[in-house]
């Protein structure tokens, strides 16, 4: 088991004050901040384009709901601008792993129309939150599912206009507390936040900044980081979604420093991957294709004042399928078979080359931070030149330290299977001249 320095104390104590003042209306979350330890219950939290096929993550939230003969769900389709596709979708897939199909339970909660539907008009479900019957459904399921779309509709339609929270979100949060499973897709792991990332993309972030205090209908990713409130239920600091394949981690990085004070964990799930957090033993589970990208700003340096800020001494870890965090020992372990990296290196490269980590390919920053860092012994350190202007880039650096560790295994797939752990990152911003290289 290896060490791993995430003070996480002081994550979860700021994250529980944030949680609390937020959301003081809502006893659930004001039993939560007043409790001791941690949360009973669980979180699968996917980052989106969950596959009907993805066995380990539907198996374990089952196994987390009581099992296939036993679970009982609850489906909030309020992200979705089709609630009643969203629902039958993921209906399905539960039937196929054997849940029964009268333990699955639509909660009309919707603020678009599904033109699915010809028989209702799904906007008009927008006040469904105070539905007491449907709070009283979801207080007897064992897992309540939040589908995917758009977060900020989720928000508005669980939290009243005066910020307390509406019975059907005072039962989700009664059903994590008492040992349940809450669990969401896309938008659906967005919420798990407060704060929440609401919309926005790694250049627009690193350019303007954290928005807030706007609606979001008329937001473009551009502008900066749209930052709202969240429903919370993640204890342990913030999430990002859809990582590796919309190149998040400019906006999540500038998510993270903004709200420093309070929070220094952030955890990027990738599409079709679950971030599992189990509350009865105290681990945090990764499942699925890809991976979980931890940064840690405990440490960092957050320049601003200048054109762009300057930033370092961030700490990347790189969690895949079958790996844990311990939350007791703050130990991160890698899935059993994998071997240690150090002195096995595949690769032997001095200058690996790189396209934008910020706005590359899917596998842009899993490939600089596995293959051509930890997996090669020809450097220590890879230097990455991101343009976010025609004349503005940030020179990215990713750097070995002596606390740096890096575990793999191959797969079936023929693919490399990783572990990475505290990978040091800094980004310094420059400006670039053009200069022709041969007169015509």
């Amino acid at each position: 088991m290896l060490k791993f320095k995430l003070v996480i104390l002081f994550t979860l104590i700021g994250v529980l004050e944030a949680a609390g003042q937020a959301s003081e209306h809502c006893a659930a979350v004001a039993k939560l901040s007043a409790g001791n330890g941690l949360p009973a219950g669980s979180l699968v939290i996917v980052g989106g384009g969950l596959e009907q096929d993805n066995a380990h993550v539907f198996n374990r939230m089952i196994e987390l709901a009581g099992g296939a003969d036993n679970a009982t769900f609850a489906v909030i389709p309020s992200a979705s601008g089709v609630a009643v596709q969203s629902f039958v979708s993921f209906r399905n897939e539960l039937i196929s792993y054997g849940v029964k199909p009268g333990n699955i339970h639509l909660i009309k909660i919707a603020v678009v129309d599904d033109d699915s539907t010809t028989d209702a008009d799904e906007s008009t479900w927008r006040d469904k939150g105070n539905n007491e019957s449907y709070a009283e459904i979801i207080r007897k399921c064992s897992c309540v599912w939040f589908t995917g779309g758009d977060q900020l509709r989720t928000t508005k339609a669980l939290y009243r206009a005066d910020g307390s929270c509406t019975p059907v979100l005072e039962a989700v949060w009664q059903v994590f507390l008492n040992g349940g499973v809450i669990g969401g897709t896309s938008a659906g792991a967005a919420i798990m936040s407060d704060p929440m990332i609401g919309a926005g993309n790694s250049i627009g972030a690193l350019n303007h900044g954290v928005i807030s205090g706007v609606s979001g209908d008329d937001f473009d990713d551009n502008q900066g980081v749209l930052v709202a409130r969240g429903l919370g239920f993640f204890p342990l600091g913030m999430v990002d979604q859809h990582f590796e394949a919309r190149s998040r981690i400019g906006r999540f990085i500038i998510t993270l420093l903004h709200y420093r004070d309070k929070v220094s964990l952030g955890f990027g799930i990738d599409e079709n991957t679950a971030l599992i957090y189990v509350g009865k033993t105290k681990k945090l589970e990764v499942a699925g294709v890809s991976g979980v990208t931890m940064i840690n700003t405990a440490n960092s340096r957050y320049i601003t004042g200048k054109d762009l800020p300057e930033i370092n001494n961030l700490l990347i870890s790189y969690l895949e399928d079958g790996d844990t965090y311990d939350l007791v020992s703050n130990s991160i372990v890698p899935e059993k078979g994998k071997t240690l990296i150090a002195g096995n290196e595949k690769y032997n490269i001095a200058d690996p080359l790189q396209t934008s980590m910020i706005l590359g390919s899917a596998e842009t920053f899993r490939h600089s931070l596995t293959d051509n860092l930890l997996n090669n012994k020809g450097t220590s350190c890879i230097e990455n030149l991101n343009f976010i202007g025609p004349n503005k880039a940030y020179l990215i650096r990713l750097s070995k330290t002596g606390k740096t560790r890096g575990y793999y295994n191959d797969g079936a797939n023929s693919k490399d299977h990783y572990t990475i752990i505290d990978v040091n990152m800094d980004l310094e911003p420059v400006n670039v001249e053009y200069h022709k290289s041969h007169k015509h």
